[in-house]
């Protein structure tokens, strides 16, 4: 639709020098048409805005409709999202407007961060479009932690024992609440009994088991 209207801009063109012609012949009036020729100039610029917000709309909504893992709600609250903060309606989103747009959802990053994430958009999807802006969101949104990274995960921590000590985690800098959830929830291992009443270890935990619970097919 957009390459349609092409044509008209060299139709302009041939109207401007027709009213050069008539100016230099002293005709200042038009009985075909009220219109001049900025006049028209005004008319097809707001005509070709119109058509170019269209094909973005039509294509965010495409991008809308493919992406089948978001809720409709969070679709509609993205979409929203995305355009309210794309203040100079380009369809792209600006390092400054995406950190705004990601605040307003409650995500907060450090500016060091949302510049590292606004260049791997621009790199991945050449802008930060709606289609860069909506992924980053279903990659951010999405539980993506496998059994097997928390597994290593606790491993790395246990120094690569069968079991984890309330020390252990301790030492890994976990927050007291963490602590206290994970020796609340998470089974005593049963070979380290023994060893579980040592008051220096604090509990021994059996991270194996609590992990093949907590991801067991329903």
């Amino acid at each position: 639709m957009a390459e349609e209207l092409r044509p008209m801009e060299k139709l302009l063109e041939a109207i401007s020098t027709a009213e050069q012609d008539c100016l230099d012949a002293n005709v200042e009036e038009n009985d075909y048409t009220i219109f001049s020729r900025q006049d028209l100039e005004f008319e097809l610029e707001l005509v070709q805005q119109a058509v170019a917000k269209k094909i973005l709309f039509i294509e965010n909504q495409i991008v809308s409709r493919n992406m089948t893992n978001l809720t409709p709600a969070q679709l509609e609250q993205f979409e929203s999202t995305f355009r309210y903060f794309d203040k100079d309606e380009t369809n792209t989103l600006s390092v400054s407007e995406l950190a705004a747009a990601l605040a307003s959802l409650g995500i907060v990053y450090s500016e060091e961060d949302i510049d590292v994430i606004h260049q791997q958009l621009e790199e991945e999807y050449g802008s930060t479009s709606f289609e860069a802006f909506i992924n980053l969101l279903v990659d951010i949104t999405e539980d993506q932690t496998s059994a097997e990274q928390l597994r290593e995960a606790f491993r790395g921590i246990a120094q690569e024992k069968n079991f984890v000590t309330e020390v252990d985690l301790q030492l890994a800098q976990l927050s007291d609440g963490c602590v206290r959830f994970l020796t609340q929830h998470m089974p005593l291992a049963r070979d380290q009994i023994d060893v579980g009443s040592n008051e220096e270890m604090g509990a021994v935990l059996d991270y194996e088991r609590w992990l093949d619970e907590a991801f067991q097919s329903p």
